[in-house]
């Protein structure tokens, strides 16, 4: 009876409350945060859910300071609850404000427990204040909006996954540059358009940007196919031209690196499997035109892949990773300041498109 008795109130004492319990009628709960200006004259803006029947009306609340924890400060003294980013969906960063040391306006969000690491992040063209304050209504809360946004291109291997903890591993990855989804603005709607990839070296963001079929050959040769990944080109036979949409499948790739002293040529070398999604020509049970077009997509995406890898030389932005296997590998290429080192290989791209589906019809 006494062991009981003694149990029961030492059970008792533990369950007394939570020492870091937080009421949510206390917060604001915010999902999406917009940053720009450099460091020593900052904005920020916090957007949040007003209603909790109704999370697409959302108020945004601007904040003026001298660094990302200082706005966020300020911006507690605007609201009657404080800001709690416990579900921060996505972070959006100016372009012009990226190209300062990207970790600078993020280490508040690793530092504090309570902040959610799989945030989405992107950078915009132009403040980013004007993609925050949509006019039209949303089919869901903003953060969540722009978070899905993203998702959607990763699906469609544009975008590659790039989290809050993937962001932080890359910024300090010496082998291997980050990339960041590019966001403009539709200007008669007010609503987001992808426009690429945004290309870093080091920390700083380059200036330059990776276009849309850039974008998604790039995340293709990185880290292959994710559900879809689907290139058009215009076919042309004699005075005959035809539209032809492929579907890649599977990517097979195999790096060989030949080291010349303290260089190296790089060949790059790639097989894609794809499906044929579009082609009124049709005749692809003929192998005279399986083979032409299979000829003209290799000759195709081989141009396309070697426009890519003058376009990352010329950032410098190694986001292929090749980094990592002169770093791992190669000790004699290996440089410290690698972007610089990077710029001056040889890179020898080898593209075979190989169509393994033709679709429903023969």
């Amino acid at each position: 009876m006494f062991k009981r008795v003694f149990i029961i109130i030492v059970v008792s004492s533990l369950l007394v409350g939570c020492w870091d319990e937080r009421l949510y009628k206390n917060l604001s709960v915010v999902s999406l945060v917009g940053i720009e200006g450099q460091i020593g004259e900052m904005k920020a803006y916090y957007a949040y859910p007003t209603s909790p029947d109704d999370p697409t009306q959302y108020v945004v609340i601007e904040s003026a300071g001298l660094s990302p924890r200082d706005l966020r400060n300020n911006a507690d003294l605007k609201v009657e609850q404080s800001l709690d980013l416990s579900e921060l969906s996505t972070i959006l960063i100016s372009a012009e404000t990226a190209k300062n040391p990207i970790y600078n306006f993020l280490d508040i969000y690793y530092r504090n427990p309570q902040n959610p690491i799989t945030s989405k992040i992107a950078l915009t063209e132009g403040s980013v204040k004007q993609y925050i304050d949509i006019k039209q209504k949303l089919p869901s809360d903003v953060g969540e909006y722009y978070q899905r946004f993203i998702e959607s291109f990763e699906r469609n291997t544009i975008f590659p996954k790039v989290t809050l903890k993937r962001t932080a591993s890359l910024l300090f990855d010496k082998g291997k540059d980050l990339v960041l989804p590019y966001i403009k603005r539709d200007e008669e709607k007010g609503t987001p358009v992808a426009a690429g990839l945004s290309l870093f070296n080091d920390q700083v963001f380059t200036g330059t940007i990776l276009d849309v079929k850039e974008s998604l050959l790039l995340v293709l040769l990185s880290s292959g196919k994710a559900t879809n990944a689907k290139i058009s080109y215009l076919w042309e036979n004699g005075d005959k031209k035809s539209p032809v949409s492929i579907d890649v499948i599977k990517v097979k790739k195999k790096w060989e690196i030949e080291e010349k002293g303290s260089t190296a040529t790089i060949h790059l070398n790639y097989k894609l499997n794809v499906n044929i999604e579009e082609f009124p020509h049709d005749r692809l049970y003929e192998d005279k035109t399986r083979k032409e077009l299979q000829g003209f997509l290799t000759k195709k995406v081989q141009e396309d892949v070697e426009k890519l890898l003058v376009k990352l030389q010329e950032a410098p932005s190694d986001a292929l990773g090749i980094g990592r296997k002169i770093r791992a590998f190669h000790p004699k290429v290996w440089d410290e300041k690698w972007g610089e080192k990077f710029a001056t290989l040889t890179l020898k791209p080898k593209i075979t498109v190989s169509i393994t589906r033709t679709g429903i019809l023969e």
